[in-house]
């Protein structure tokens, strides 16, 4: 039987401790993007008159970058880009995909529009309304050993060319930050579902005038 080499003998000696310190680093790397859970509401209200909406978001943060030096020194490999998590209602697995900014915005309003039986439809038809969104800041920021993260957009409701209803949202959220976990995306997830489902479509609907 051959023998083991002094360097093998004792990488398989000490196996237990090199997969600790190998699964230790694995979860301190940074990962390219951030992790958000959205949940839909779960009351649906009743099916609004309109059934065909137009849908737009503008992205007018006056800082684009969504990490303070701080944060950016921890999270040294995000891309900007972000995995949204979801789990429609009646759905046992969630729908994952990766988005920039401004994209995460549309699908989530999409899926809220879609979600009431409003079919969102490209159009330059004035008559059809328009939901128009603006994404006015969204940072995270890491200091005195917490997560703290800050978010906020605008509304406005158009049609033939008027604007109907102005909205504003905003908030913001901190987490103590525990070395190896995934915190920033759970610091980010804490408030974003909430803003995003303040803003009552319905009643926003409702403020149209009459066909």
């Amino acid at each position: 039987m051959k023998r083991l080499l002094p360097f093998v003998k004792n990488t398989t000696k000490h196996l237990p401790a090199f997969v600790l310190i190998f699964f230790t680093l694995s979860a301190c790397a940074s990962r390219s993007y951030i992790k958000v859970n959205y949940q839909l509401p779960d009351k649906i209200p009743d099916k609004p008159a309109v059934t065909e909406i137009r849908l737009s978001v503008v992205d007018h943060r006056v800082n684009p970058d969504p990490l303070s030096i701080t944060a950016r020194k921890k999270l040294w490999n995000f891309q900007g880009i972000y995995m949204l998590i979801m789990a429609p209602k009646g759905e046992n697995d969630p729908i994952a995909g990766v988005y920039d900014l401004k994209t995460l915005f549309e699908t989530v309003f999409r899926k809220r529009l879609e979600q009431m039986g409003i079919r969102v439809v490209d159009s330059a038809s004035p008559q059809i309304p328009k939901l128009e969104v603006t994404v006015t800041f969204f940072q995270l920021d890491l200091r005195d050993h917490k997560w703290h993260f800050r978010m906020g957009y605008d509304t406005r409701l158009v049609k033939d060319e008027k604007v109907h209803v102005t909205q504003t949202f905003s908030g913001q959220t901190e987490r103590v930050h525990v070395p190896g976990a995934d915190d920033s995306g759970t610091t980010v997830s804490g408030i974003y579902a909430d803003l995003i489902n303040e803003l009552d479509i319905a009643a926003l609907l409702r403020k149209l005038p009459p066909a």
